[in-house]
Parts: structure tokens; C-alpha cells; sequence
């Protein structure tokens, strides 16, 4: 037993032994491998050519191309039709940066943020359309009490943009879709409990529009968060099913009665200015005969006149019945050629008047 244990120490002290040799021998290889390393001819060229290199001014030098990197990371751009805000160890700058080049500082000391101010933004109001994606939450289909009590549906769309990034990034819950969708709902609510339906259906469905819009503006610009409605449209207004066939006749019926006036007035435009327009054309004319008669007269009464002065200053001349007896003829030539002429030859110095006048039965002598 106890020659076992002995044989049994040796033959560990054997195996500490050798594996002490192979340790001592590796470890004379790899300093051996070291030596050759260092000695070869790629370690020295390597070395002869680094060997201008400051390490010191080297690890200045890629401190200093590191940091200003980093400093050069602080410029941005801002596009046309965007705004941007700078926070500044999380407190917002007052601030807005409009379109260009500029430069905050680095992360983490100044964050910017850009928001497109010109992209025109919709909301669907009581109704979904399938090429809208909707912010979380679809809308839902209202129904609006009108101010002579009937129930209605309405649905519309609103369009609106950002005009203050700023107050739309830290006024608005994420959801500005859904805020300016209640917006609307509140205030189509409003007008639509002031007004009848059969006004709402026919005629006052622009100026409702209008309104609905401004009340929008109004309830938004309360709110401060920077957003400017751009256009309103009700795209349609359902009465209830039970009486939708009596107001789709009502509607149409309003709607000929308008068609009809304005094709009246459109008659009355063009009728008016035409007559209008002979009227002063017949005056005119009366005006230029009027002007033409008075002149000739004057013209006539002055020549009249002359011949009257002539006659007096040569009366010794001229005899009364010559000078009347002339004055007949020139008035039967102006006379004569405008009236019918009979030439009778008469035996027994008689003239049928029914020549000249047919309804006349009697008779007249001639004179020679």
C-alpha cells in the first residue's frame, strides 16, 4: 500500500515536470518569435517612416479635427415653405427661423425642430374618405339639431395649415387633426341651431360655410396653436329618411324658382338698355330735325325779309301784282310736284269734283 502511493507521487512529480519544460520551451519560442519580429525589415520601415510623428501633437491634432466635427454638426436648412425652432437646454427660443442656412450648437445644447408651414392639411367631418389616413381615430357621423327643431347629418371637410410652428409644436397634443375636426363640429353645432332647415338645404348653405369657417378661426386663435384654416366645404346635408323625399322636393322647387328669376332679370338686362338705346337714338334724330327745321326757316324768313327790303327800295320797279304773281309761281313749283294733277278738257266749262275726290257727289262750275 505504501509503495503504491509512492509510485503514484513520482508519477505526478514526473508529469509537473514535463509540463513545466513545454511551458519554459513556448515561452522561449514566442520571445525568440518576438525578437525576429522586431527585427524584420517591415517592423523598421514602418518605424523610419513614423519617425517624425510627434504622438503628442498627433493626438492634439485628431482632438481638434474631432471637435470641430462636432461643431460643424450645428449647421441645418431650413427649405422654402418650412419653419424651425431651436430649444436650448430644453427651453424653447422665442424665436422662429425662417428658410435658409444657419447653425445652432451641437447636440445635446441646442435641439431643432421643422415643421412644414405650407402643406395644406384636411380633416373629414362626418364622414371617412378612403385616401385619407386619419390620425388614430376615424370620424364619426354627426347629427345636428336645427333651429326649427328637425335632426340633420351633416358632412364636410375643412383644410388648414400651420402658420406659427412654434405654437403648433408645444400647444398641440400630437392629434391636430382631431382638434380641428371638434373645432368644426362645434361650431357647425352653433349654426345650425339658428337657422331652419329648408334654409340650411337651399339657399343658405354658402353663408353657413362662411360662418362655420370664422367660428373655426375664432376657436383655434383662442386655443393659440398656430393654425390658419384655409377653406371650409359642407359636402352634404341629409335630412332625416322619413321626410328626405318632401325636402329633395322642396329643394328643387326653390331651386327653379331662382333659376327663373335670374333668367327674368337676365331678359330685363338685355331688353332695357336696347330700348334705352332707340329711345336716344329717335331723340337724337328729333334733335337734329328740330335743328335742321329751324334753321331753314330762319334761312327762309331772312331771305324773305331781304326780298321784302329789295321790294321797298325799287317799288317804282317792281309792281304789286308782278311781284305777287311771281311769289304764286315759285310757291306752285314747291307745291305741285307733291300732289296728284287731273288735266280735263272741258266742253260746257264744268269740272267733275269726283275726279278729285270720289266721296264728294256734287259739281262746280269752271272759271276761264
Amino acid at each position: 500500500m505504501f509503495h503504491k502511493k509512492e509510485k503514484e507521487t513520482e508519477t505526478t512529480e514526473l508529469s509537473t515536470k514535463k509540463g513545466s519544460a513545454k511551458n519554459i520551451l513556448l515561452s522561449a519560442k514566442k520571445k525568440m518569435s518576438e525578437k525576429n519580429w522586431k527585427n524584420s525589415d517591415t517592423v523598421q520601415d514602418i518605424k523610419k517612416a513614423f519617425k517624425h510623428i510627434n504622438p503628442k501633437k498627433a493626438i492634439t491634432t485628431l482632438v481638434v479635427c474631432v471637435f470641430a466635427i462636432y461643431l460643424l454638426t450645428g449647421i441645418y436648412i431650413v427649405n422654402p415653405g418650412e419653419q424651425a425652432v431651436v430649444k436650448r437646454f430644453g427651453k424653447l427660443l422665442p424665436e422662429t427661423i425662417q428658410e435658409g442656412i444657419h447653425y445652432r450648437f451641437p447636440t445635446p445644447i441646442d435641439e431643432v425642430q421643422i415643421v412644414n408651414v405650407e402643406e395644406v392639411r384636411r380633416a373629414d367631418i362626418g364622414m371617412s374618405l378612403p385616401e385619407h389616413m386619419h390620425q388614430n381615430d376615424n370620424p364619426q357621423k354627426i347629427q345636428l339639431l336645427t333651429g326649427d327643431e328637425n335632426i340633420i347629418s351633416s358632412e364636410a371637410i375643412v383644410h388648414y395649415k400651420i402658420k406659427d410652428a412654434a405654437k403648433f409644436l408645444y400647444s398641440v397634443n400630437q392629434n391636430d387633426e382631431k382638434l380641428v375636426r371638434e373645432s368644426v363640429e362645434a361650431a357647425l353645432v352653433q349654426a345650425m341651431a339658428n337657422m331652419a332647415v329648408d334654409d340650411i338645404l337651399s339657399t343658405e348653405k354658402v353663408q353657413q360655410q362662411n360662418a362655420v369657417m370664422q367660428m373655426t378661426q375664432e376657436t383655434l386663435d383662442a386655443y393659440d396653436v398656430g393654425i390658419q384654416i384655409t377653406a371650409f366645404n359642407i359636402k352634404a346635408v341629409n335630412p332625416p329618411d322619413e321626410v328626405s323625399e318632401a325636402f329633395r322636393d322642396v329643394t328643387a322647387a326653390k331651386e327653379d324658382k331662382e333659376t327663373q328669376i335670374n333668367d327674368a332679370n337676365g331678359y330685363y338686362n338685355s331688353l332695357i338698355p336696347e330700348a334705352r338705346g332707340k329711345a336716344s337714338a329717335i331723340i337724337s334724330e328729333a334733335e337734329g330735325y328740330k335743328t335742321e327745321a329751324v334753321n331753314q326757316a330762319q334761312g327762309d324768313a331772312e331771305k324773305f325779309e331781304l326780298m321784302l327790303q329789295e321790294y321797298k327800295n325799287n317799288s317804282q320797279i317792281y309792281s304789286s301784282d308782278t311781284t305777287k304773281y311771281r311769289l304764286f309761281l315759285e310757291t306752285m313749283e314747291k307745291v305741285l310736284p307733291n300732289v296728284k294733277k287731273y288735266i280735263v278738257d272741258a266742253e260746257d266749262n264744268s269740272i267733275d269734283i269726283k275726279l278729285l275726290d270720289p266721296q264728294m257727289g256734287s259739281s262746280i262750275l269752271g272759271t276761264e
